[in-house]
Parts: structure tokens; C-alpha cells; sequence
């Protein structure tokens, strides 16, 4: 991957439906080029799919969350595949900190996710549930939202 992949990425995560011949303008190649260069990204995996960042507020979704989670060391893999199902579940990590892994979650309201965490977070075999096993953090505000970071200075 040389400077003009990265300049296509950069323009890609912040605007998916520019035009190539757009790109290809901005970056200082042809069509062809970019084209090409795109298929070829997408084959090596680099860009996995394209996808619209959502204004989930104006739809309703009014409950961001951060679980922070302690799971059975034997079970971590498990828990992450069956936790990663869920539709309310935007990100799930294994970390080095506090908690073995990180879960973000998107709701209507606090009673929603409460089900959420009530009903099947705690019902995975593999969770933690003694105290202080489980770190709940909701979003009151936030300032960025991004599909990733910016790959050319």
C-alpha cells in the first residue's frame, strides 16, 4: 500500500459515495486508477464493506453505553462470539485493563438496555457477576464518531 491507497482510504471513510472520478481528482490519478486500486483493497481485505455512520439520536436511540465486563479466562472467546451476536451490540473487545472486555451498546432508553444487560449479558455462561465484575458507563454526550482514523497528514 503506497501514498495514493492511503489518500483513496482517506476519502473513502469520509465520504463512501464520492464519485471516482471525484477521488481520482482530489488524489491526482485517473478513474482507471482508483478503480482499480479500490478493487484491489476490497480483494486484500484492507476495505472490508461500505456503510452509512448513522445519526442514531434522530432515530430514537437515545442510550450509548460502555460495559466493561470481567469473563472466565477459559471462556473469553465464547462470550466475545455469543456477546458480538446481539443487534444492540456495536463493538466488542478483549482488553488489558480493568475489566477483560469492553462491549459498547446502542438502546432507546435506559430501561431497554437494562433488559439488554439483564436478560442476556448476564445470562452468558462465562460472565462475571460478582461485584464489581461489571462497569456500566452511559454516553451523555458525543463530540466524535468515526469509522477510523485518518491514514495521510
Amino acid at each position: 500500500m503506497d501514498e495514493i491507497d492511503k489518500k483513496i482510504l482517506d476519502i473513502l471513510r469520509e465520504d463512501a459515495k464520492m464519485p471516482y472520478y471525484k477521488i481520482a481528482e482530489k488524489v491526482g490519478v485517473g478513474t482507471t486508477t482508483v478503480y482499480s486500486r479500490i478493487q484491489k483493497l476490497i480483494e486484500e481485505g484492507i476495505i472490508e464493506k461500505f456503510s452509512a455512520l448513522i445519526n442514531y439520536e434522530k432515530l430514537g436511540y437515545n442510550a450509548f453505553i460502555t460495559i466493561g465486563l470481567s469473563v472466565d479466562p477459559d471462556k473469553m472467546e465464547e462470550v466475545a462470539k455469543k456477546i458480538s451476536e446481539y443487534d444492540e451490540v456495536q463493538m466488542v473487545g478483549i482488553t488489558t485493563g480493568a475489566h477483560d472486555m469492553v462491549v459498547e451498546v446502542l438502546g432507546e432508553d435506559t430501561k431497554t438496555i437494562g433488559k439488554f444487560i439483564n436478560g442476556k449479558i448476564k445470562t452468558i455462561e462465562g460472565v462475571k457477576l460478582n461485584p464489581g465484575s461489571m462497569d456500566i458507563s452511559f454516553f451523555t454526550e458525543i463530540h466524535k464518531h468515526t469509522h477510523g482514523i485518518k491514514l495521510v497528514k
